[in-house]
């Protein structure tokens, strides 16, 4: 996320959360005035029914701003933490436990499938900050390649 994005839904987060408060400290107001006689009962009702109509939607809006925020934050500190890897594996010499724990999220190993007289097993591998990557077949290689030759002009890339 842009770091304007990020400052401008702090600051909507920020001015939501003082405005609930404010809203709760009018409706006491209104009710002290209710109570005492200024405000007339009907009176009383709409402006009530109103402010707690905007303190929900506030406070909703408020929520989803902060979860946003949350999860922001968090795929900032799941980048830093495999960029981090990445930097100590530039100059790996050797594949230790400590350097896959920190790639790998999980690992999921399906039922064997017992087809063709043959036993398979399927093994997802979820990477830390990327997901699950698939990857692609001998075949599809050659076709990807193949493609990339007839169509060079499509495959162009800048840096």
């Amino acid at each position: 996320m842009r770091q304007k994005e990020y400052q401008q839904l702090q600051q909507a987060v920020e001015n939501g959360t003082k405005r609930i408060a404010e809203i709760d400290r009018l409706i006491e107001k209104v009710f002290e005035q209710n109570a005492g006689g200024i405000l007339s009962d009907e009176r009383f009702a709409k402006m009530l029914q109103n402010y707690e109509k905007e303190q929900k939607a506030l406070t909703q809006e408020v929520e989803e701003n902060r979860q946003t925020l949350q999860n922001a934050e968090q795929r900032v500190v799941d980048l830093r933490l495999v960029l981090r890897t990445l930097r100590e594996m530039t100059d790996m010499k050797e594949l230790t436990p400590t350097l896959v724990n920190s790639l790998i999220e999980r690992i999921e190993v399906h039922n064997s499938d017992k087809s063709s007289g043959h036993s398979h097993v399927k093994v997802d591998i979820y990477f830390t900050a990327v997901g699950m990557i698939d990857i692609p077949t001998e075949k599809e290689i050659l076709a990807t390649m193949e493609e990339i030759q007839n169509n060079p002009q499509d495959f162009k890339f800048v840096a």
